[in-house]
């Protein structure tokens, strides 16, 4: 598997973000942001990662190399839909089989599984108007996104020219990599995807113990800053039709 996997946590996304106040406005319109928001109101949002003109793909700089990674999804809530207010979220993304070569010339193959610690947290500040601040989203509601996801990278399943790697049954990275996303996002609908970037570090690895140690391989390979997040969010729903968790 492509060590590049690892430096994914991505994610990223990450992610994912903004609202909230009172009540959700439908299909697109702007609510009244007259009123007093309350610690107790929550606007639920869905996020799709990924799509087919941008996938999320992790690059791991020590290789210099990319993964890709199955669509996934972030869902959450957001604290208003006036000035800045808090937002929380849940990271799903789907383990994916990676392919890379380690010191130029061994075919490294094996399996990528980003671990959540916890729910992504961070703030979201709103803007609104189609034909100002929200212009670049092509939506009458969107926000400027500060959330920060904390994910473990895990490896299994994996084969060096062909021949397996017994890494044991917990190797993965021995604190959790933070992925923050900052992004201009919609948060009414219809809205187009929106590219995101994120640059973070992948931790040294740990656990990956099998017929003998191999965590100070795996790090030496792997681990480091400079790695790359990157994909495309779309906005699936934003208070009706989300459900929260």
């Amino acid at each position: 598997m492509m060590l590049t996997r690892f430096s994914l946590p991505l994610v990223l996304a990450v992610a994912a973000f903004s609202l909230g106040a009172a009540e959700a406005a439908p299909s697109g319109t702007v609510p009244d942001r007259t009123g007093p928001v309350t610690q107790a109101t929550q606007l639920p949002f869905g996020f799709t990662l990924g799509d087919a003109q941008q996938p999320t793909t992790s690059r791991v700089a020590k290789l210099g190399s990319d993964i890709a990674f199955p669509p996934g999804t972030f869902d959450g809530a957001l604290g208003g839909l006036t000035s800045t207010v808090p937002i929380t979220g849940k990271l799903a993304i789907p383990p994916t089989d990676g392919y890379f070569v380690a010191f130029r010339f061994m075919a490294t193959t094996g399996r990528v599984e980003i671990v959540p610690d916890g729910d992504a947290a961070g703030t979201a500040t709103v803007h609104t108007g189609k034909d100002k601040d929200c212009r670049a989203t092509r939506t009458n509601i969107c926000a400027d996104t500060d959330v920060t996801a904390k994910v473990f990278i895990r490896l299994s399943d994996v084969k060096v020219d062909g021949r397996a790697l017994d890494v044991g049954p917990d190797c993965r990275t021995a604190q959790p990599a933070a992925v923050t996303i900052k992004a201009l996002v919609p948060i009414s609908l219809p809205a187009p995807p929106v590219k995101v970037t994120s640059t973070f570090t992948t931790p040294a690895f740990a656990g990956c113990v099998g017929h003998e140690d191999v965590s100070r391989l795996l790090t030496g390979l792997v681990s480091g800053p400079g790695n790359t997040f990157v994909s495309n969010l779309t906005l699936r729903c934003f208070s009706t039709g989300c459900r929260q968790s």
